[in-house]
């Protein structure tokens, strides 16, 4: 699966604050660099083709807003609120979401890489090639989400919750499941999943199955 980068901006401006970010509806071919951006509650802010390095956002709020063409890294979004947001190729690298919430939020072409996301809240999302790779996704939600050419590889997913997550087609194999959470063992959301033999004894022991060396 091929996922899209965001387009640089030729003209990209750089803002040594982050003032732009509280009086602009609509943010477009800037620079950031090592911002600390404190009590930002905003919704409906468009920012398309921008690029984020080192930048602070602690619990920050930014309801139904749009991102196209965004790049952010090493970026800090620790309990910050994206619920509903929309994300168009965009890339999130290095990044710590612990304990974002992103529920509800429609992403086409967007990439996580080495990000630390414990406890992030994706429930209810539409993503539409997406890709995890190398992100440690700890007790994640995902929950009554629709997937469409979804990747993750080399995550940690343990105690990871799909209730109500169609998985058919979607490969785990080199992702740690342990203690994976879904409506019913023997329900829709694990068939057609793609596991690895150790992988499946620990699918097996939630059936409640014993099994005997």
């Amino acid at each position: 699966m091929k996922i899209t980068r965001p387009l640089p901006a030729p003209d990209a401006v750089e803002y040594d604050d982050a003032s732009v970010l509280f009086d602009r509806e609509e943010i477009t071919g800037g620079l950031f660099r090592g911002l600390i951006v404190t009590a930002l509650e905003r919704d409906h802010v468009w920012i398309q083709s921008c690029r984020f390095s080192g930048c602070l956002f602690p619990a920050c709020t930014l309801h139904s807003s749009h991102f196209t063409d965004v790049t952010f890294r090493n970026c800090d979004f620790s309990n910050a609120d994206f619920s509903g947001c929309s994300f168009q190729r965009v890339e999130f690298l290095e990044c710590k979401l612990v304990g974002a919430n992103l529920s509800e939020a429609t992403m086409q072409h967007v990439a996580f890489e080495r990000c630390k996301a414990g406890f992030a809240n994706f429930a209810l999302g539409r993503l539409r090639y997406v890709g995890f790779a190398r992100s440690v996704m700890r007790s994640a939600v995902f929950d009554e989400c629709r997937f469409e050419n979804v990747v993750f590889s080399r995550c940690d997913l343990t105690q990871g919750e799909f209730r109500g997550t169609r998985l058919r087609g979607l490969s785990l194999a080199d992702s740690d499941i342990r203690g994976l959470r879904v409506g019913e063992v023997d329900s829709f959301e694990l068939k057609g999943l793609k596991i690895n033999a150790l992988q499946a004894v620990d699918l097996v022991r939630m059936l409640g199955v014993e099994i005997e060396d």
